[in-house]
C-alpha cells in the first residue's frame, strides 16, 4: 500500500491522473456567499471572485483597464494555462503579427486562439456577466482533461461587467425589493418599472447605450477597453446580452441585411461556430434560434466591431428573468440560474470549437487581413481629412481611428492629388491638399472598418428591402435594427476626399492626438475665437459667467486679412476684472482653441463693419436647467446631459419634473426638455401649474429648447409654437401612416444670417431618425417665427441611408431648427435630437447656440 501511495502520487504529479474536478474552496459560493443565480452579483462581488482566482491560482492574470464614470474598476481577466502564462509576451506579439501580416511571418503551430467574451453591457441584462463567471471559475479550478486542453490551446480574455454602473443600479433595486423568496410574477414590484428607469438600468451612467458606442468612444466603459483589445487581437468576440422574456436562445449566423464590405472571414466562421451552439444546445435539451431579427448592418456594436477588427464577433441574446424569476406568457416561469446556464454553455462551446480548430481559426484569420490589405490597394486608394473643420473635433476624429486600429499619416507638403471625390460621393477630379491634411491607406488591416466608417453612403442591400416594406405595411418592426447612415465625415461634418490614386505621398506617421490648441496671445483691443471652433461658445459661456464681457458676431468678417466665421466669440481686453487673461488661457487650453489677439477693431470685408459694432450682440450670464425622469426619453435626456455637463463642462441643473410647478424658474436663463416618450404624458406629469409656470417664464424672456416628441408637447400642450404636422390629412378623421426614417442624412438650406446658425459656413448635412416632419406655418413672414435650417426644397431622397417615398415626398421644405419669438423670450425647436449617441458631433454648435447664445441674440 506504501509503494502503490508513492506511485499515485508520482502518476498525480506528472498530470497523467486526473484532479479533481474543481477545488470547492475557490468556487464562487465560497468566496462571495452565494451560489450563481441565488442572488444578482454585484460588480463588486464578481471583482472579489476574479481577485480570489488570480491571487490563488496560477491561470489567471487581471488588468485594470480604467474606470466608469461612477468609479467602477473596468476588470478584464487573462485566462490560460500556467505554460501559456509563461510566453505571454511571445503569444501577444505572434496575435500582432496575425493581425497584420506586414509585420512579417507568424508561426501557428503553438499559438494558441485568443478569445475575448463580454457580459451584460446592457446592466439588467444579467445572465451574461453570470454565465461568464462561471465559465471563468471552470477554467480557473478544473482540472478535467478537456478544460486542461482548452487551456493550452487558448488565451481566453473575460471582461465580465460591461456596464458595471447599470447592472449595480439594477442590482440594488431588486435587493431592496426582494422577499423572503423571489416573485415570478411581472407584475412584482421586483420585475415592474417604468421606461425611464428600464432605459437607467440599461444604461451607463449617462443614460447611454454603450453598445452602439464601439467606434466613436464617447464613454470611458468603450474608450478605455480598447488598448487591451488592439494589444491582443482576438480571433474570437463574444458580447452576451438578453432580449424579452418570452424568447429563446439566441445566437448566429445572423439575419440580413449585410453590410456590403462586412469581413467574409467572420460570415463564413458564424456557420461553423452556429453549428458548434446548436449541437451543445441540442445535447442540453435547451431551447434555441437563430438567423432571427439581428443583423451585422450597423458596425458600432460590441460584435459587429470586433467583426471589423478581424475577429470573428458573435451575439448572444438569453431570453430574460429579469430579476431572479419572471413568469413568461405560457406559464412558465424563467430564473436567472436557467438563463446564466446557458449563457455558460454557449460561451464554453464557442472556447471548445476554438481550441479544436484552432488551426484552421487562426490561418483563416491570418488570410482575412491579407484579404483586407489587398483589397485596399484598387478602388479607393486613400481617404483624406483636410483642415478645413472644426481643429478640435478634427484631433479627436483623428484619435478615435486610432484607437480603433487604423492607422494615420499626415501629409507634410502641399499636395497635388487626382482622382478624388468629395464626402458625399461627387467626383472633383484633381485638387492641390494642404500640408498638414490627415491620410488614411485603404490598404492596412482594418480596411474593411475604414470603408464603413469613411464611405459616403453604405447601400441597403436591395434584395432586403421588399421584405422590410412588406413589414412596415403590416405595422411590423422592417428590422433596420438601426440607423442606416453613418458616416464619419457627415457625422462630424468633416471635409474628406477619397482618392483612387495609388501615387506616393510626402506623409510622417500620426503618433497619438494631434496638437490642436496653443498659447494665448498678446492682444491690446481683443482675442478672437473664431466661429467654426464648437468649444468656443463654451468658453464664451464660462467667461460671461465669471463676469467677464464677452461678445458674439453673427456675421463673417476679416480681420488683418484672416477671415473669420460666423458665431466668432469677441472678448475685449479693455475695460475687465482682473484674471481675464489666466481665465482666458486656462478656456483656451481645456478646449483645444485657437485663440486670435488683435490690436484694433477695424474689420475688412464681410458684413461686420467693426468688432465693436451693433451687428455683435453681448453675451448674458446663462444658468441651465434640463428636465429629467418618466415620461422623458432616457436617452435623448441622457445626450443633452452629456453634451452639456461632459463633452462642454457646462453647469446643468438637472431638474424632476414634478418640481416644475413649484419652482421658480426666474433663476434659469434657459430650460432643455429632451425628447419624451409621450406629449400627453409630459404635459399630465407637469399639470397645469406646472406647464403654466413654464409659459409664463418663457413669455417673461425664458429660453425654452425643445427635442423631438417635446416639439409636440410645446407645439399642442403649451401652444407656444406655431408648425403643423406634415403628416395630418386635410381631414381630422383622416388616418395617415407615418413612416419613420431609419437613420439618414439629408440636405438643408439655411437662414446664414440667423444667429442661431452660428459657426456653419454652409447649410449642414443632417440625420432624420424619427418620422417627425413639421412644416413652418402658411402665413406672412413674420421676424418672430424663423425657420433657421429647412430640408431642402429640391430634394430627390437621401444623401445617404435609406427613406421610404412617403418620408421624401413630405420632408422638402420641413423644419429641422426653429426659432419663436414668445412675448419677451423665444422657444428653439429640433424635432430631430442633436445631441444623438454623443457622436453627432456636426451639430453640436446647433445646440450650444440655442442653449447659451439664446437667451441674449
Amino acid at each position: 500500500m506504501r509503494y502503490l501511495m508513492i506511485v499515485l502520487a508520482l502518476l498525480s504529479s506528472l498530470g497523467i491522473l486526473a484532479q479533481p474536478a474543481q477545488s470547492d474552496d475557490l468556487a464562487f459560493k465560497s468566496v462571495v456567499g452565494y451560489e450563481f443565480g441565488e442572488r444578482i452579483a454585484t460588480s463588486y462581488d464578481v471583482r472579489r471572485y476574479m481577485e480570489t482566482l488570480e491571487r490563488e491560482t496560477d491561470r489567471v492574470t487581471l488588468v485594470h483597464q480604467g474606470e466608469s464614470y461612477e468609479g467602477r474598476p473596468l476588470i478584464a481577466a487573462i485566462i490560460t494555462s500556467p505554460d501559456n502564462h509563461a510566453r505571454l509576451d511571445e503569444i501577444q506579439e505572434t496575435a500582432q503579427r496575425l493581425g497584420d501580416p506586414r509585420l512579417g511571418d507568424a508561426e501557428i503551430d503553438n499559438q494558441p486562439a485568443v478569445l475575448w467574451l463580454g457580459g451584460s453591457i446592457h446592466g439588467f441584462e444579467l445572465s451574461g456577466t453570470d454565465g461568464l463567471t462561471k465559465l471563468m471559475e471552470e477554467l480557473a479550478t478544473s482540472d478535467a482533461d478537456e478544460v486542461l486542453d482548452w487551456l493550452d490551446n487558448t488565451v481566453v480574455i473575460i471582461d465580465p461587467t460591461l456596464n458595471p454602473d447599470g447592472r449595480d443600479a439594477f442590482a440594488m433595486f431588486n435587493h431592496q425589493r426582494i422577499g423572503s423568496e423571489p416573485n415570478p410574477s411581472q407584475k412584482d414590484w421586483s420585475n415592474d418599472f417604468d421606461g425611464w428607469d428600464a432605459l437607467g438600468f440599461r444604461t451607463s451612467h449617462y443614460f447611454f447605450d454603450i453598445n452602439r458606442d464601439w467606434f466613436a468612444h464617447t464613454h470611458p466603459e468603450t474608450r478605455q477597453r480598447m488598448p487591451l483589445l488592439q494589444e491582443w487581437r482576438p480571433q474570437v468576440v463574444v458580447d452576451a446580452h438578453e432580449m424579452g422574456h418570452d424568447t429563446e436562445f439566441y445566437f448566429d449566423p445572423p439575419t440580413e441585411p449585410r453590410n456590403p464590405v462586412f469581413p467574409d472571414f467572420a460570415w463564413d466562421w458564424f456557420e461553423r461556430f452556429g453549428a458548434a451552439y446548436a449541437d451543445a444546445f441540442d445535447e442540453a435539451g435547451v431551447e434555441y434560434t437563430k438567423r432571427d431579427i439581428f443583423n451585422y448592418f450597423y458596425p458600432a456594436y460590441t460584435t459587429s466591431w470586433g467583426s471589423y477588427q478581424g475577429a470573428v464577433g458573435m451575439l448572444y441574446e438569453q431570453g430574460s428573468s429579469r430579476g431572479l424569476a419572471m413568469e413568461r406568457s405560457d406559464g412558465v416561469t424563467r430564473t436567472l440560474k436557467e438563463a446564466l446556464d446557458q449563457q455558460y454553455l454557449a460561451a464554453r462551446a464557442a472556447v471548445d470549437l476554438s481550441a479544436r480548430e484552432r488551426m484552421d481559426l487562426l490561418s483563416d484569420y491570418r488570410q482575412g487581413h491579407e484579404e483586407a490589405i489587398s483589397d485596399g490597394e484598387s478602388g479607393t486608394r486613400r481617404y483624406i481629412l483636410t483642415s478645413n473643420a472644426d481643429p478640435q473635433i478634427l484631433a479627436e476624429t483623428v484619435a478615435m481611428l486610432q484607437r480603433n486600429g487604423i492607422e494615420v499619416l499626415r501629409l507634410d507638403e502641399d499636395t497635388r492629388l487626382r482622382g478624388l471625390s468629395d464626402r458625399e460621393g461627387n467626383r472633383v477630379g484633381t485638387e492641390t491638399l494642404p500640408a498638414g491634411s490627415f491620410v488614411i491607406e485603404a490598404a492596412q488591416p482594418r480596411n474593411r472598418f475604414i470603408r464603413a466608417l469613411l464611405e459616403p453612403e453604405t447601400p441597403v442591400p436591395e434584395d432586403f428591402l421588399p421584405e422590410a416594406r412588406e413589414r412596415v405595411e403590416r405595422g411590423e418592426n422592417p428590422r433596420f435594427y438601426d440607423i442606416t447612415a453613418w458616416s464619419i465625415p457627415l457625422m462630424f461634418d468633416l471635409e474628406v476626399f477619397a482618392s483612387t490614386s495609388g501615387a506616393s505621398l510626402p506623409v510622417s506617421e500620426v503618433d497619438g492626438r494631434p496638437a490642436v490648441g496653443g498659447d494665448l496671445p498678446d492682444a491690446n483691443y481683443a482675442w478672437l475665437l473664431d466661429g467654426r471652433q464648437t468649444a468656443a461658445v463654451a468658453a464664451a459661456h464660462h467667461l460671461r459667467n465669471a463676469g467677464y464681457r464677452v461678445s458674439v458676431s453673427p456675421r463673417a468678417f476679416r480681420h488683418d486679412g484672416q477671415a473669420f466665421a460666423t458665431g466668432t466669440v469677441i472678448v475685449r481686453a479693455g475695460k475687465q476684472p482682473e484674471g481675464l487673461r489666466d481665465t482666458l488661457a486656462e478656456l483656451v487650453s481645456r478646449y483645444d482653441l485657437q485663440a486670435h489677439g488683435v490690436d484694433g477693431g477695424r474689420t475688412a470685408g464681410g458684413d461686420l463693419p467693426a468688432l465693436g459694432g451693433a451687428a455683435t450682440f453681448s453675451l448674458a450670464k446663462s444658468n441651465i436647467a434640463l428636465l429629467a425622469e418618466h415620461p422623458m426619453h432616457a436617452y435623448s435626456f441622457g445626450w443633452a446631459w452629456h453634451t452639456l455637463d461632459q463633452a462642454y463642462d457646462l453647469d446643468t441643473t438637472v431638474m424632476r419634473l414634478e418640481s416644475v410647478a413649484g419652482t421658480r424658474l426666474e433663476s434659469f436663463s434657459t430650460l432643455v426638455i429632451a425628447d419624451t416618450f409621450s406629449a400627453p404624458a409630459l404635459a399630465e406629469r407637469l399639470g397645469e401649474d406646472g406647464m403654466e409656470r413654464i409659459k409664463r417664464w418663457v413669455r417673461d424672456g425664458g429660453n425654452l429648447v425643445v427635442i423631438g416628441d417635446s416639439v409636440n408637447f410645446a407645439r399642442e400642450h403649451l401652444e407656444l409654437i406655431d408648425l403643423t404636422d406634415a403628416w395630418e390629412g386635410e381631414d381630422e378623421d383622416e388616418v395617415v401612416q407615418r413612416f419613420t426614417v431609419p437613420g439618414a442624412f439629408f440636405a438643408t438650406e439655411m437662414d446664414e444670417r440667423h444667429w442661431l446658425a452660428g459657426g456653419f459656413a454652409q447649410a449642414p448635412k443632417v440625420m432624420v431618425n424619427s418620422g417627425r416632419i413639421f412644416q413652418a406655418p402658411d402665413k406672412p413672414a413674420s421676424p418672430a417665427r424663423n425657420a433657421v435650417i429647412r430640408y431642402a426644397q429640391e430634394l430627390e431622397g437621401p444623401v445617404a441611408g435609406h427613406a421610404w417615398d412617403e418620408s421624401v415626398e413630405r420632408l422638402p421644405g420641413g423644419v429641422f431648427a426653429w426659432e419663436e419669438q414668445v412675448g419677451n423670450g423665444r422657444v428653439v425647436a429640433f424635432p430631430e435630437d442633436i445631441n444623438f449617441r454623443g457622436y453627432w458631433r456636426a451639430v453640436d454648435r446647433l445646440f450650444l447656440n440655442a442653449v447659451i447664445l439664446g437667451p441674449s441674440a
